[in-house]
């Protein structure tokens, strides 16, 4: 997914000869912190509603200060889009092409509503998270385990633990009762730090678990 499949041409530009009120006005309106200024077609920065509240006088002219100018190009991906805006704390980012004129904008909500997508958020499942050496890593085992019990992986994230050095595997998967699938991981040394399922799900798992120790415990 490209940056221009989430392009939003409704958001407002601001022009130099406009005023820092009448900027702040339309950042309320549109519930958003930052709004780009363009020269004609062309992208010029990124005006803050920070910079805004710092004019000496709201009602003088914007004019063209060019000191912070992010933008991404059309076809770049969904992931450098993010790593921009998790880097500036930004409501939107500007979209330009090759000769850096301006296309439109992508907003931190239009990111959050496609990453839900992405990630299957609203379909039914469980989640689990797995911890492991980041060497011990394989995805191909990870979907044989998951698929070995008549499921599938609907999403997969992972990051390093920055304090361990572990890495840990968030999995979503369609089966809204996953105790199989936590069973087959710990079988094969996997170590499950959470599972995600409806709540009498999760009783009955724990439930499992504790004659599971009785058991144990009377042999």
């Amino acid at each position: 997914m490209l940056a221009k499949d989430f392009i939003m041409k409704e958001i407002p530009v601001l022009k130099s000869f406009d005023t820092g009120e009448y900027a702040l006005v339309l950042m309320d309106d549109f519930k958003l912190r930052h709004l780009p200024l363009v020269n004609g077609n062309i992208y010029q920065c990124l005006i803050s509603e920070k910079d805004l509240l710092a004019m000496s006088d709201p009602v003088c002219k914007i004019g063209t200060p060019v000191l912070f100018a992010p933008s991404i190009q059309e076809n770049a991906s969904i992931y450098e889009a993010l790593a921009l805006f998790s880097r500036f704390q930004l409501s939107i980012l500007p979209v330009v092409n090759e000769e850096g004129e301006y296309i439109g904008c992508l907003t931190c909500e239009k990111i959050i509503e496609k990453l839900a997508e992405l990630c299957h958020a609203e379909e039914a499942g469980s989640v689990l998270i797995l911890e492991l050496l980041p060497q011990d890593y394989s995805l191909t085992d990870i979907a044989r385990l998951v698929e070995s019990n008549r499921a599938h992986i609907l999403s997969l994230l992972s990051y390093v633990e920055k304090i361990t050095g572990r890495l840990h595997v968030m999995i979503k998967v369609d089966l809204e009762d996953a105790s199989p699938i936590v069973r087959s991981f710990e079988r094969f040394n996997y170590k499950v730090l959470y599972v995600y399922m409806e709540k009498g799900m999760i009783d009955d798992l724990l439930q499992q678990r504790m004659m599971e120790l009785v058991h144990y415990m009377n042999i």
